[in-house]
């Protein structure tokens, strides 16, 4: 009965935490206003998740990794090699910075303001950039190279992606965004050439 009632109080500050993280942001959202919304006190929270940071992790990788899903399930549909980069590169620099109230620009706010005693993990991110390598090795009609050069590129979306959300939620630079997109997928689908030669300088 003990265990049941746990599961419930967490579930309720994880609800309350996420209906608050898309209404007001990271940066927004006090504990105590978590808290009143569950129905339990702020300090009650802190059973339940190490810190304000990870509860926000609880919300936001689950949101994230299923994003990505949906992605590679849209890529099922699409044709051509470099049409399926395109809307790869597109999805992750232009449509996730800017859905549901700029939801991704949570994470700039959490990480920003987080202490070595938050213990933040790069797990989410590793995870990501391996989904999206494997995409990226599927768009291929025949893969010429192993993981770790697909995870490399996916590193370079992921670092670049920060900056995109900080741009969509701040409503600067929009307009660099297509010619972005266009240049990486071009870069992504010619470093994918089977007659690309390594520079030696």
């Amino acid at each position: 009965m003990v265990q049941v009632k746990k599961a419930e109080v967490r579930g309720a500050i994880l609800e309350a935490a996420t209906q608050l993280f898309f209404e007001n942001g990271y940066a927004g959202t006090s504990a105590s206003e978590i808290g009143q919304r569950a129905g339990v006190a702020p300090s009650a929270i802190y059973r339940y998740f190490d810190s304000k940071l990870d509860l926000f992790f609880q919300v936001y990788s689950p949101w994230l990794k299923a994003r990505l899903d949906q992605l590679e399930r849209e890529l099922k549909s699409i044709d051509g090699h470099r049409t399926k980069v395109q809307h790869i590169v597109a999805t992750i620099w232009r449509e996730i910075p800017n859905e549901q109230n700029f939801f991704a620009n949570n994470l700039m706010q959490a990480v920003s303001t987080a202490i070595p005693a938050d213990h933040y993990s790069g797990n989410l991110l590793e995870w990501c950039e391996q989904h999206v390598a494997r995409m990226l090795k599927a768009a291929e009609p025949k893969p010429l190279h192993g993981l770790a050069h697909y995870s490399s590129l996916a590193h370079v979306l992921f670092m670049s992606f920060n900056g995109f959300v900080v741009g969509a939620y701040l409503g600067v630079r929009g307009e660099k965004t297509v010619p972005a997109i266009e240049a990486m997928t071009d870069l992504i689908v010619g470093a994918s050439a089977p007659d690309l030669k390594p520079i030696k300088g």
